[in-house]
């Protein structure tokens, strides 16, 4: 006799351990490639990958992956500045990997079709690559292409805060400031020894790790909390 309920309950079983068994394999996949994304990057701290699409299970078989997604945190390995560190998010766009390699854990190389992402560098690690103490790094209202650069110096005796504005450029995979002008408040008049100072001291270059071999930063933005840089790459191969 058909017994509906039973038969429901059963099938409600198998899913389950399907989807279980689905969610472990993708488990062991996501480790491998993140311990490959964590040594072609030179990263400190393993990234979080997170395979996207479902089953898993039918991905491995094929051993190709639509999209992968990879997120690293603190990539200048500082530990948490000021409760918030740079973060790089990275999308892999046809990544492909043997399923016997995949499952059995042995990926020592990875094919990557596409990549995009960015990477969000806080303005306390832009400050930290001028090795000035109390040097801070902060946005311009209005501007993407340019931060303010604080600094202290003394004046006669006197301490004065004087704050400098700096354009932002891209070379390579690295962050320049270049010092455009120098605001000192009340309207103190300095002697150019001085200015000269404190445009040397905000013009420095930060170059960004934590990026795999082959992986270029595009363009770059800065925000309210950072500098944003694009990231893109064609015909990736990461190796363990």
């Amino acid at each position: 006799m058909f017994h509906p309920i039973r038969s429901l309950v059963a099938l409600a079983v198998l899913v389950a351990l399907l989807v279980g068994a689905d969610r472990v394999a993708a488990h062991i996949a996501e480790n491998q490639i993140a311990s490959a994304v964590q040594t072609a990057a030179d990263l400190d701290q393993k990234p979080k990958v997170a395979v996207r699409g479902f089953p898993f299970v039918t991905q491995a078989v094929r051993g190709y992956y639509a999209r992968i997604d990879v997120t690293a945190t603190d990539i200048f390995g500082r530990g948490d500045v000021g409760g918030r560190g740079s973060v790089t998010t990275v999308h892999f766009d046809g990544v492909h990997i043997p399923a016997s390699k995949a499952l059995s854990g042995k990926v020592h190389t990875i094919a990557v079709d596409h990549v995009t992402g960015v990477v969000d560098v806080a303005f306390a690690d832009i400050a930290n690559a001028a090795h000035l103490p109390g040097l801070t790094v902060r946005a311009v209202a209005g501007h993407d292409d340019e931060v303010l650069v604080d600094e202290s110096t003394t004046v006669a005796g006197v301490a004065v805060n004087a704050s400098v504005t700096a354009a932002v450029s891209l070379s390579g995979n690295t962050i320049t400031l270049k010092a455009l002008s120098v605001q000192i408040p009340g309207g103190l008049t300095v002697p150019a020894s001085v200015l000269s100072d404190l445009r040397s001291h905000a013009a420095f270059s930060v170059r960004v790790p934590g990026l795999p071999s082959g992986v270029r930063m595009t363009g770059i933005a800065v925000t309210p909390d950072g500098i944003d840089a694009s990231l893109q790459a064609d015909k990736l191969t990461l190796t363990r």
